[in-house]
């Protein structure tokens, strides 16, 4: 099927598509949580800056396997559904954040590690997220995830908020 420009339900796919980069981007900027993801010691907080590139390596817009359990945590962003409202074509889509750590990582100084960086993904969508035409996400439940015998963690579902 080809789609057109000048359709209302292309302009939705597309604008999916740049949040989802731009929720990556936002998310790669983050010492914080870019620490979280890379040092697997105990202490992650306290390691040195991390420099690279994380987008589509440990933040991420498709799983990744095989993964290497010295890597750290992963963040998995993707579109789990999307509605069409019938009044405006516009949809109303709910993305899934999902956070993978190794069993091995999970407990670290400041508590539990897919937990805190959970809380740094959720205070980024919050306050530095910015969502293509003006749509915002709110974070609607957290789910117990597992994507191998390895890597477990959580999901983090975002819905569409058009309006408040």
């Amino acid at each position: 099927m080809i789609l057109l420009k000048d359709r209302k339900e292309t302009d939705s796919f597309l604008s999916v598509n740049n949040d989802i980069y731009r929720i990556i981007t936002v998310l790669n900027k983050n010492q914080e949580l870019k620490k979280l993801l890379i040092h697997t010691n105990e202490k992650p907080l306290q390691g040195a800056a991390v420099q690279k590139d994380l987008r589509d390596k440990q933040l991420s817009r498709a799983p990744l396997l095989p993964y290497d359990e010295e890597e750290g945590s992963i963040v998995v962003v993707t579109m789990i559904n999307g509605d069409i409202d019938p009044k405006s074509t516009t949809m109303l889509t709910t993305l899934a954040i999902d956070v993978f750590t190794p069993g091995n990582q999970w407990i670290i100084n400041e508590g539990i590690r897919p937990l805190q960086i959970a809380h740094a993904i959720n205070n980024l969508m919050k306050d530095e997220m910015k969502q293509t035409d003006g749509v915002k996400y709110r974070l609607t439940s957290i789910i117990n995830s597992q994507l191998s015998d390895i890597l477990l963690g959580y999901r983090m579902v975002y819905e569409a908020v058009i309006d408040e």
